[in-house]
């Protein structure tokens, strides 16, 4: 037993869709199924939800209910611009600038040079599930803006960057003995104490010299 699942996409959409299938060496069937597949394990409590899972699920979730929520792949959209974030250049000059635009209203158009109105914006926008945790994470943190929240995060990572290193470089030293070679499992690591003439105790010979021996010696030393 199976069940047939359909749905209508705009041309472009569906040229596009072709493209990526084309790529992936699949064709819309499969392909259909297994995002299908995705969105049961996702609403399923019974299924452990791997990473990608987790990051689909956060890119797919929207401010409303899907049913009425915006789709750019849908065949009779009625398409208006809402807002417009631009970003600008100087001629002869280096670098970018953005400026966000709202709508006009009554002939009059608000515009907006702030960074970090346009940055929470563009999240919000494009992905409202992540700017939600990272709302719920600034506020957690006391900060008062998404560009502050991503500041610290990166700040703090840094910091743990840096003691993560500190402690390697520190942990580095006990892997050489006191005579600057380097210890490695299951070799020896003991020094060896060799003897020489210069440091051997005189009075631990066990070698008795005779009478003749020692007239010999001397009547050598005097020669």
């Amino acid at each position: 037993m199976f069940t047939v699942i359909s749905t209508k996409v705009s041309p472009d959409t569906a040229e596009q869709l072709d493209a990526i299938c084309e790529a992936m060496h699949v064709d819309t069937y499969h392909i259909f199924q297994w995002f299908v597949q995705a969105l049961v394990r996702m609403a399923s409590p019974m299924h452990q939800l791997t990473p990608d899972i987790q990051k689909l699920m956060a890119v797919l979730e929207s401010s409303i209910g899907w049913q009425k929520a915006f789709n750019i792949c849908a065949p009779n959209k009625s398409l208006d611009i809402a807002q417009m974030v631009l970003i600008l250049q100087d001629k002869g000059k280096k670098g970018f600038g953005t400026v966000m635009l709202d709508k006009p209203f009554m002939d009059s158009c608000r515009q907006t040079e702030c960074v970090n109105d346009i940055l929470e914006r563009t999240i919000e926008v494009c992905m409202p599930g992540v700017y939600r945790r990272l709302r719920a994470l600034a506020v957690d943190m006391d900060c008062k803006s998404i560009s502050e929240l991503l500041i610290t995060l990166i700040d703090e990572q840094s910091r743990a960057n840096i003691d993560r290193d500190n402690i390697e470089q520190m942990q580095g030293e006990n892997d050489f003995n006191d005579y600057g070679k380097q210890i490695a499992y299951g070799k020896k690591t003991k020094s060896t104490h060799r003897r020489t003439l210069d440091i051997y105790d005189r009075q631990q010979q066990t070698i008795v010299f005779s009478d003749i021996d020692k007239d010999i010696a001397d009547m050598e030393a005097g020669q």
